[in-house]
């Protein structure tokens, strides 16, 4: 059982659970880059279904992709928008 299948039972997204430990654990690597990031939330939209995170953001398929690729600055309603559209929350808890 995986950290936030044992946080939530109510998970019911495999792929939203494989993300979360994906993203997770690359944040907590001290090679952080916010581009490689971003591009893995590129990834896992286009898995997922890059539309309907575009209409989660109110933005096009391809103003989205311009914002994840890095061709646009990515706002934090963007990003939280994304991670809505794939079944992840952005928490902050104390290490």
């Amino acid at each position: 059982m995986t950290t936030y299948e044992h946080d939530s039972t109510r998970v019911t997204n495999p792929r939203a659970t494989v993300t979360a430990e994906q993203l997770d654990s690359y944040l907590r690597t001290a090679e952080y880059d916010e581009a490689a990031l971003v591009n893995t939330l590129l990834l896992a939209c286009e898995l997922h279904g890059i539309q309907h995170a575009a209409r989660e953001c109110i933005l096009s398929e391809a103003i989205l992709r311009r914002h994840l690729n890095g061709k646009r600055p990515l706002y934090l309603d963007t990003l939280l928008g994304v991670m809505r559209a794939l079944g992840l929350q952005f928490r902050v808890e104390v290490i």
